[in-house]
């Protein structure tokens, strides 16, 4: 099964891009995938994920790995998009830290980007089941 690894790092870090191969191949290698190419961003997605959906497009590859669904776009809408785009193609998600592929699992790691994501935008807790005097 030709597979190809995406990751991104929101800052220049050769450390954290490299972690995240790492962590890629040997998901790869556990499961029998063949890795035919590794694409990658610096900041917001954008050319390395472009050049990794064009790949999806033109080339026989059968999965993505990513370390984590994040990667995969910064904000919820644009990750969905990315998300649709691949299962539209036919590509199975991998994602290393959750041990999940497509399917109800990934929906519920969807679900949990989109709550930290509000959650980073909200400082404020959510209000609680207490009324004020």
């Amino acid at each position: 099964m030709n597979t190809v690894i995406y990751r991104r790092s929101a800052v220049h870090n050769e450390k954290w891009l490299a972690d995240q191969e790492t962590a890629c191949r040997q998901y790869a290698s556990e499961l029998g995938l063949t890795v035919t190419g590794s694409y990658y961003d610096i900041g917001r997605t954008g050319h390395g994920l472009d050049a990794m959906l064009e790949a999806v497009q033109q080339d026989d590859v059968s999965a993505v790995i990513v370390n984590d669904l994040e990667r995969l776009g910064e904000k919820i809408n644009e990750h969905l998009a990315t998300v649709q785009r691949l299962q539209e193609a036919g590509v199975t998600i991998h994602v290393t830290k959750e041990k999940t592929t497509n399917g109800r699992d990934a929906i519920f790691v969807g679900i949990k980007q989109a709550y930290a994501e509000f959650q980073e935008r909200h400082d404020d807790p959510l209000p609680g089941g207490h009324r004020e005097p």
